[in-house]
């Protein structure tokens, strides 16, 4: 089944709906429906495998553009060997939300196990 996504901003706000369906009909229906401006997602392919995950680091991330002083914020899971330095680099000078990450501030990143008796129960289930 396809799904797309589709980012509706009204005045200063911007709300994100996600719809059953092909983005053909997608459109037609936020044509037919949705004020304001609009832009429709679609999943183009998968990769990866969650095949014998059972540690995450989680990394809470501000990103800065120097030349318009805009910032945003990121949430994200890599794999536990995954260190700062490379966190750094996959982000450098890459656009997120309008904002060129040249400025990178690591607010925190943190452990998470999964899979076993001892996995950390801190009741964070999304980013």
């Amino acid at each position: 089944m396809s799904v797309c996504m589709v980012r509706q901003k009204l005045g200063t706000k911007t709300f994100t709906n996600y719809f059953p369906a092909d983005d053909e009909n997608a459109k037609a229906f936020a044509d037919a429906l949705m004020p304001g401006e609009y832009e429709i997602l679609k999943k183009v392919g998968e990769s990866g495998s969650d095949s014998g995950i059972t540690e995450a680091r989680k990394w809470s991330i501000m990103i800065r553009d120097e030349e318009s002083h805009k910032k945003t914020y990121l949430h994200f899971f890599t794999s536990t060997a995954k260190t700062e330095k490379d966190v750094r680099e996959a982000l450098l000078g890459k656009t997120f939300n309008g904002v060129k990450a040249d400025t990178i501030v690591v607010i925190k990143a943190r452990d998470y196990s999964y899979g076993s008796s001892t996995s950390d129960d801190s009741g964070d289930s999304g980013s």
